[in-house]
């Protein structure tokens, strides 16, 4: 397990970092994300096929190239189960969808937290322990685990800053497609109300201290975010990376071969 918790520690200093948006539950595509040296990957349990058992063969292949990342997983829901298996688990950080209010951000909080602060089901032997072999994990835990909620409606947006205030959220991430869809703007998440809505986000986010997070498709995209302010910004899909190359590498050829 990766006892540094470095994400943590990054969020804290508002470093900025970049991670990958990973799908396709692919260890050997988590390991080359490791590789190269990403500082975090994202495995999706919301859109994804992400599931208990492919996360594990996918953190291990991680942990076995690059033990300097940071693995993060985004449940599909704010629900207890869901997120206590996911912890278990063990990973360095949890992203939690849909979050409108206070109470949802404060529910995330306690799902994530053991008693008495919090709800989250005791088991001493698990991965994230070690299996028994970490006997300091259960007091540790919510020093190490990295807890982020998602902001993706017009109720996240106008209740940003009690979410904000909310005591043990680590850091805000922002999902356009969502957003731009709960504005009636379906598939039109560059549109320039929801960018709007997103610059205005992002300065609350910084006024308050707070980490900001992101996910962004392009290069371009990616260094406009972090001239926006944003800490820690997701700048690939692997399904939309390799699809788009791909289709790319295909069209290239095409036209070479039309041309011969």
């Amino acid at each position: 397990m990766n006892h540094d918790r470095k994400y943590k520690k990054n969020l804290f200093k508002q470093k900025q970092t970049i991670g990958i948006w990973a799908t396709l539950g692919a260890p050997c595509l988590a390991e080359i994300i490791a590789n190269v040296g990403f500082d975090w990957i994202l495995f999706d349990c919301e859109h994804g096929i992400n599931g208990p058992l492919n996360l594990i063969d996918q953190l291990n292949a991680v942990k076995s190239r690059n033990r300097e990342i940071a693995c993060l997983v985004r449940v599909g829901s704010n629900d207890i189960v869901e997120i206590k298996r996911v912890l278990d688990i063990g990973v360095d950080g949890i992203m939690i969808p849909m979050i409108s209010g206070r109470a949802d951000a404060e529910a995330a909080v306690k799902y994530c937290t053991y008693p008495p602060d919090g709800l989250r089901g005791v088991s001493g032997i698990c991965r994230a322990s070690d299996y028994g072999l970490r006997e300091e994990y259960l007091i540790q835990a919510s020093n190490e685990i990295s807890i982020l909620v998602q902001i993706e409606n017009l109720d996240g947006l106008k209740n940003l800053e009690e979410i904000i205030d909310t005591e043990g959220i680590d850091g805000i991430f922002i999902g356009p497609s969502d957003l731009a869809a709960s504005m009636g703007k379906l598939g039109s998440s560059l549109d320039k109300t929801v960018e709007d809505e997103i610059k205005k986000a992002v300065k609350l986010i910084i006024r308050k201290n707070k980490p900001a997070g992101i996910i962004a498709l392009s290069n371009d995209g990616g260094i406009q975010r972090f001239s926006q302010g944003f800490d820690f910004v997701a700048v690939a899909h692997d399904a939309h990376f390799i699809s788009k190359e791909l289709y790319s590498l295909k069209s290239q050829f095409s036209n070479y071969l039309q041309q011969i």
